[in-house]
């Protein structure tokens, strides 16, 4: 194999010591093995790359739609698993065409393919409605059949990090134990700092984690004393922007992270909060932080996820004293029956009612 300077493989080329494979569908070039390995192990590597991409194709027209509805679309959604949904709902559909889909099929696939995840089921109505109503908008059919598709709402989320809790996950950011030869040593966690940051400023801003992996350096405006947000969840709806006051709390993580960097500040729409390579984290990269440290702290039984740090935020805030309009204000809710519901749902009420057995007269 080393001395050939291409393979007999469709789509294969050497490259930097290696052999790789151009994947036709994302145009990826994947790392297959070394130039020195034997052809049996180049095989075996392109059948199992090979295998990730292929796909029963169908006999109805809804699958390949459906793909070009993502082509078209995709620049447009920033959840980067978005193109994701179009490949679970062409899957279940690859048999059926556009035109015949009733509210009834698109109910039942809901209901089996997800039968225990309510979330993933409205996700995937929400995914199915653009793709029917784009079919509506291109003459494919007269009705978008998601319309008629009731589905059973998730429980509302009442978990809430105690002050205990949320400290020790903070500080697990930071390090990590294990045993060798029967010696427990503990390892500095290299992108510790860096999280922990993120955490401090989800909480002391109260803003959706995903805009704390999005925020750069140029929403910082200390000329005005703020950080200027426009929240990705009511960009596209009520368009609700918040400015929050860069509080001594908030710049002391400002500053960390500055530290953080070699006292270089990083300017203009460089993220604020970022990984090792200079870039925006992403949300897996986010949640398998925390989950990590949730780990480590012992704390994996009590199911805390990365959202809960914005309940604690304004539960906190409720409970210092701050009116519900100002917690509106900071949420970027469109009404105060928004935040009241938020919070409800973790606060929970204590009944002073005090009562005596009754005895006879």
């Amino acid at each position: 194999m080393a001395e050939r300077k291409k393979a007999k493989y469709p789509r294969v080329y050497p490259k930097h010591g290696a052999w790789y494979w151009s994947e036709p569908i994302s145009g990826r070039w994947i790392r297959l093995c070394a130039l020195t390995e034997s052809e049996t192990t180049l095989v075996e590597r392109l059948a199992a790359e090979r295998k990730k991409v292929e796909r029963p194709e169908g006999t109805g027209d809804m699958r390949p739609l459906i793909d070009q509805y993502v082509r078209e679309h995709k620049d447009k959604h920033k959840e980067k698993a978005w193109p994701k949904y179009g490949e679970y709902a062409g899957k279940g559909f690859r048999n059926v065409n556009v035109a015949d889909v009733k509210p009834t099929h698109v109910t039942n696939w809901l209901k089996v393919k997800y039968a225990d995840k309510l979330a993933m089921q409205r996700v995937m109505r929400a995914f199915l409605s653009g793709f029917f109503q784009w079919c509506v908008d291109n003459g494919r059919r007269d009705t978008n059949p998601c319309g008629e598709v009731k589905l059973k709402k998730p429980k509302a989320r009442k978990t809430y990090i105690t002050d205990d809790h949320f400290a020790r996950i903070r500080a697990a950011m930071l390090t990590v134990s294990y045993t060798r030869g029967g010696e427990t040593r503990t390892q500095i966690v290299p992108t510790g700092p860096m999280m922990q940051c993120f955490v401090d400023l989800c909480y002391l801003t109260i803003q959706r984690s995903t805009d704390i992996r999005e925020l750069t350096w140029s929403q910082v405006d200390r000329a005005v004393g703020v950080i200027h947000f426009l929240p990705s969840k009511t960009e596209d709806s009520s368009g609700i922007a918040v400015d929050i006051v860069i509080t001594p709390e908030i710049e002391a993580v400002l500053a960390r992270i500055v530290e953080i960097d070699g006292g270089v500040q990083r300017i203009g729409t460089a993220p604020v909060v970022h990984a090792l390579n200079g870039k925006a984290y992403g949300a897996t990269a986010v949640r398998s932080a925390w989950d990590r440290a949730c780990e480590r702290a012992a704390l994996t039984a009590e199911d805390y996820t990365v959202k809960d740090i914005r309940a604690k935020a304004l539960t906190d805030a409720e409970r210092a004293g701050y009116s519900i309009e100002s917690l509106q204000i900071a949420a970027a809710h469109s009404d105060t029956k928004t935040t009241q519901i938020y919070l409800k749902q973790r606060d929970v009420p204590v009944s002073d009612v005090r009562l005596r057995v009754p005895k006879s007269a």
